[in-house]
């Protein structure tokens, strides 16, 4: 019979659990580095810009596969990340009203910090070639689904239920929205997604499953997205 693992605790469980997102930032900049010294790749986010879009969706599939692995390393995956059942209703209408009272914060905030204009993303003119199109549907990929899945798996999933293990869950809730808006790495606009982040781990307490803070971020993601594109 094997021994069963013991439980991480201190220093080691902190890295371990802050592997994710170093994995997914050293993806994400050494692949650009590398696709940059092959083709030319934009400073900024181009939706329409292939090799960009490439490393990108790579990124987040990293990361979500090492917060997966991560959880599996701590317990089971499931309780680790949240990936419970709850009341449909009552889900539907917290997630509805935390979309609302999010879109209400952001366009209180954004006149002040500007911090969607800081993010620098311009999709720029289709230009109408096929590689273009495979970069648009893998952007519409990457941030619809990909941030919103792996994001949450990470920040609400793993991080908020670690914090909320060895602190009070007012502290996880907001260490994880602290966490989610510092690896953004945009000062204008850490406070609009810090407070997107609050209402995401209030999703997330209430419901006390992950589904719900998914939705709310793949229909946050999906509404900025489609407005700037149609921009």
């Amino acid at each position: 019979m094997s021994e069963a693992r013991q439980p991480l605790r201190g220093p080691v469980l902190w890295a371990l659990v802050a592997l994710p997102i170093v994995l997914q930032l050293a993806v994400t900049t050494l692949g650009i580095a590398l696709v940059g010294s092959l083709v030319d790749v934009p400073r900024r986010m181009v939706f329409f810009n292939l090799p960009q879009q490439a490393v990108v969706v790579t990124a987040y599939i990293a990361f979500g596969a090492a917060t997966l692995l991560v959880a599996r390393r701590l317990g089971s995956v499931r309780e680790i990340l949240a990936m419970r059942r709850t009341p449909l209703r009552p889900a539907i209408a917290l997630t509805v009203l935390g979309l609302l009272a999010g879109l209400a914060i952001s366009a209180l905030l954004e006149p002040i910090f500007h911090g969607a204009e800081s993010q620098n993303l311009d999709p720029g003119p289709f230009p109408g070639t096929a590689a273009a199109l495979v970069a648009a549907a893998l952007a519409t990929l990457s941030v619809v689904v990909g941030a919103s899945v792996t994001e949450e798996l990470y920040f609400r999933g793993l991080l908020q239920g670690q914090l909320a293990i060895r602190f009070a869950r007012a502290a996880a809730v907001v260490g994880s929205a602290g966490a989610f808006g510092l690896v953004h790495f945009q000062p204008d606009a850490f406070p609009t997604l810090f407070a997107l982040g609050l209402i995401l781990g209030l999703l997330r307490l209430r419901t006390g499953s992950i589904w719900p803070p998914i939705a709310l971020h793949a229909a946050n993601n999906g509404l900025a997205f489609a407005y700037l594109l149609a921009t």
